[in-house]
């Protein structure tokens, strides 16, 4: 009689731990898959971060030579203006056309060229 009980406690251990080991094995199987998932998500995101980082950097330098160009344009800007408080080119101009219209065509030619040049797209390849 003990030696039945005996063989069923020790068959029924044993299907026990059968039933353990194959769940066990499975959880480890899919923490693994989970694992693998969660790894390549960290190196997409550590390369978007990257990205973002190098983006940064380069609209930084960006934004850096647009404020220095426009502090260029200011300062060009205001010696022109500076130029037309001094003189009365109404008075001049109708005084000695000759002299007045030449210099101002030139002038709006050299400021539309610039324009031009400045609003040109460059299309850059390297992104």
């Amino acid at each position: 009689m003990i030696s039945k009980v005996l063989i069923g406690i020790i068959l029924g251990g044993g299907i026990i731990g059968y039933l353990y080991y194959t769940n066990t094995q499975a959880e480890l199987t899919e923490l693994r898959e989970y694992n693998m998932a969660m790894e390549l998500q960290v190196k997409t995101q550590n390369e978007t971060i990257d990205k973002m980082s190098k983006q940064y950097e380069q609209q930084a330098k960006a934004l850096g030579e647009l404020t220095s160009k426009n502090a260029e344009i200011e300062a060009e800007m205001t010696r022109y203006l500076d130029i037309f408080r001094r003189h009365n080119l109404s008075k001049l101009a109708a005084a000695k056309p000759g002299l007045i219209e030449p210099r101002v065509n030139n002038a709006t030619k050299e400021v539309f060229d610039s324009l031009e040049s400045d609003s040109a797209f460059e299309f850059d390849t390297n992104n």
